[in-house]
């Protein structure tokens, strides 16, 4: 029996083409919104997939500049944007032996 293909789906060989590909293809649209409370005000900021790439890529240059490029790297803390954003980084290129 064949199975039938029901979407089209796009291929990436690294989590840094993830990015690539969402920064450009959902550019404008949100991949977070992150909760900001000040006491009982709460508002939301608008995180987009354009601007997550970005500076997914900006804090992985930053860790490269500082020498941790091949270091093994441990990330702890709660999840939130901040651990997403590093983690994207660390795994984007950072560190080689975990983009494939």
């Amino acid at each position: 029996m064949k199975k039938a293909k029901i979407y089209d789906v796009k291929e990436f060989k690294t989590i840094k083409e993830i990015f690539e590909y969402s920064g450009k293809e959902f550019a404008k649209r949100d991949a977070f919104l992150v909760k900001h409370k000040d006491g009982k005000d709460v508002n939301y900021e608008h995180i987009t997939f354009e601007r997550l790439q970005k500076e997914v890529n900006a804090l992985g240059t930053a860790m490269i500049d500082r020498g941790y490029k091949g270091k093994k790297i441990a990330i702890i803390g709660k999840n939130r944007y901040e651990w997403v954003l590093t983690f994207g980084a660390t795994l984007s290129g950072v560190r080689n032996s975990c983009t494939t």
